[in-house]
């Protein structure tokens, strides 16, 4: 069995571990020895689940770090191939109030600067959504949901979630323009305080 590299190395092995209660490298050994360099994602995932019992979202995070392991893809690559950027921050304000200055803060200027198209907003009880396509063809979604306090001291999670892009080269430069994005948006939100 060789890995692209080795399994104590990868970047959430401690976490896999903490997680599952077993370490990466003994999930790519019993892996292997299941024969899933042979099986799709899916399949992967669900054999952890239905063999090991492991929980179906710590099994999709052990079975993607498999796959980097194995070279199949590498890290921000979907099991489509494509890849994502993503970024977060936690803001002052509810879910409501935040996805409105966000809104403000991506005037139509700020968005034909960023090739976004104009956006849909969506709720659910517990997110509020403010999606876009890209001129690239990839997919934005800012994700807000609260995060703690209430009233004046509410803080919420704003998460960019950037799918859709072809190359490792994209999605380092767009998690790079988001980051800054992110830093002016904050920057923004704390002058209009």
């Amino acid at each position: 069995m060789t890995f692209t590299n080795p399994p104590a190395e990868h970047p959430r092995a401690a976490s896999i571990e903490s997680g599952t209660g077993t370490a990466l490298a003994v999930w790519a050994e019993r892996l292997d020895d299941a024969g899933a360099r042979d099986l799709d994602h899916t399949a992967t995932a669900r054999m952890l689940v239905e063999r090991w019992g492991v929980d179906g979202w710590w099994a999709q995070g052990v079975t993607v770090a498999y796959e980097q392991l194995i070279g199949r893809r590498v890290e921000g690559q979907s099991c489509e191939g494509d890849f994502s950027a993503s970024a977060s921050r936690t803001v002052p304000g509810d879910p409501d109030a935040v996805r409105d200055a966000w809104d403000a803060f991506c005037t139509a200027e700020r968005r034909e600067e960023l090739g976004l198209a104009a956006p849909t907003l969506t709720d659910t009880a517990s997110w509020r959504y403010w999606r876009t396509a890209v001129s690239d063809g990839s997919r934005l979604s800012i994700n807000i949901t609260a995060k703690d306090g209430a009233g004046e001291t509410a803080r919420s999670t704003l998460g960019i979630e950037h799918k859709g892009l072809e190359s490792a080269e994209s999605r380092e430069a767009w998690k790079s323009v988001w980051t800054s994005v992110l830093t002016d948006f904050t920057t923004a939100m704390k002058e209009n305080r």
